[in-house]
């Protein structure tokens, strides 16, 4: 690639109109087969490798929600609420009609102990969750059952 290309190139991405996936030609399936190793790491305890994963998958491709999730969750987990409610919120930016994404985030919030937050979050999760999901309608019932509010 001639260095011209590769400014060009490196314009777009510094913008926002392209990614580094975009830009390497990764495909889809080999950053998805890379997300199932972290994904095992995380469900093994082994959250430091995860997070160094899914922070390089989320920096390749940062128009792909679940990336963003799953980091979220780490950060979660790792007590790093903060970060948690970033990378969730990201997450809806990229797809903001994933009920999961709010339903996450809500947790977080209540967690934090904001539950007015957490309220609005299960609000938009209910509007968005599908009936081919009862397990989800049913978990976010029961989380606005614990802040106090009504579907």
């Amino acid at each position: 690639m001639a260095d011209k290309d590769m400014q060009q190139l490196v314009k777009e991405w510094a913008a926002g109109r392209t990614t580094l996936k975009d830009i390497k030609g990764y495909d889809s399936d080999e950053l998805y087969s890379i997300a199932h190793v972290a994904y095992y790491m995380l469900m093994q305890g082994k959250n430091d490798e995860a997070k160094v994963i899914f922070e390089g998958l989320t920096a390749i491709d940062p128009r792909n929600d679940y990336y963003h999730r799953a980091l979220g969750l780490l950060y979660y987990k790792m007590g790093e609420s903060e970060r948690a409610v970033k990378q969730f919120s990201y997450a809806l930016r990229v797809d903001s009609k994933k009920a999961v994404s709010y339903v996450n985030r809500a947790e977080v919030y209540i967690a934090m102990k904001k539950m007015s937050d957490a309220a609005q979050d299960l609000a938009q999760a209910a509007k968005l969750v599908t009936s081919n999901n009862p397990a989800l309608k049913k978990k976010i019932a029961a989380l606005m059952r614990a802040v106090g509010s009504k579907i």
